[in-house]
């Protein structure tokens, strides 16, 4: 008999910086866990700010401009969690640039229709974690996608579109109705969920449970 899969949704960001570390936190856990060959993780899109705009600015300033902080204050807020990005060996730009992210969830949704949609999300954030100040250009995104099996044509004819924008306000609606308020959001084999970005630890316990629910 086949054992039942243990199916991980996760809900995410690529603006999100704790995003960034839960996911990486998440995956080591998953790849970790005697039952690896067993899980599926399957990507959710969440659009954090869609008030942000979509000329570049900088990372500091909308810090500022978002939460009324001083610059020091956003400073402070950016560094606390590029600590917890460097203790996982994770590059993590404090002067990176920012837009709004709704062209990128769409390709997330294109990136899934192709089996890739983890990956593609990861490799975006890579990209703008990892300090490159063209993170959110077209051709960036293209050669990201190509380089996953997504079709060049296909990337660029959702960028000339509004296609997928449904599929971001559907997953939106789908993680308030579980009871999400932001992302991270993880909810493991349908029965338990893990708010905001937990340790690896965390994350492996969850797992751990969620596997005797599915398999008790």
């Amino acid at each position: 008999m086949t054992s039942p899969r243990l199916t991980i949704d996760v809900w995410a960001d690529v603006l999100c910086p704790w995003c960034y570390v839960g996911e990486h936190r998440l995956s080591t856990a998953v790849a970790r866990s005697p039952h690896a060959a067993d899980i599926e993780l399957k990507i959710h899109t969440w659009q954090l700010d869609p008030d942000v705009p979509t000329e570049i600015s900088w990372i500091p300033e909308y810090r500022v401009r978002k939460f009324g902080v001083t610059p020091a204050q956003a400073r402070a807020m950016e560094r606390e969690v590029a600590g917890q990005a460097a203790a996982d060996g994770l590059p993590y730009v404090l002067d990176r640039p920012v837009r709004n992210t709704l062209d990128m969830l769409r390709l997330v949704h294109l990136g899934n229709e192709h089996g890739v949609g983890r990956p593609y999300m990861a490799a975006m954030q890579d990209e703008l974690f990892g300090g490159n100040p063209d993170a959110f250009a077209r051709d960036t995104l293209i050669r990201l996608g190509v380089n996953l099996g997504v079709p060049a044509g296909e990337i660029r004819c959702v960028l000339a579109t509004d296609r997928y924008a449904d599929a971001v306000r559907t997953d939106h609606a789908a993680a308030v109705a579980l009871g999400a308020r932001g992302v991270p959001f993880t909810v493991l084999g349908n029965s338990f969920a893990v708010s905001g970005t937990a340790s690896l630890a965390q994350y492996t316990d969850a797992i751990d449970r969620a596997w005797e629910h599915t398999h008790g």
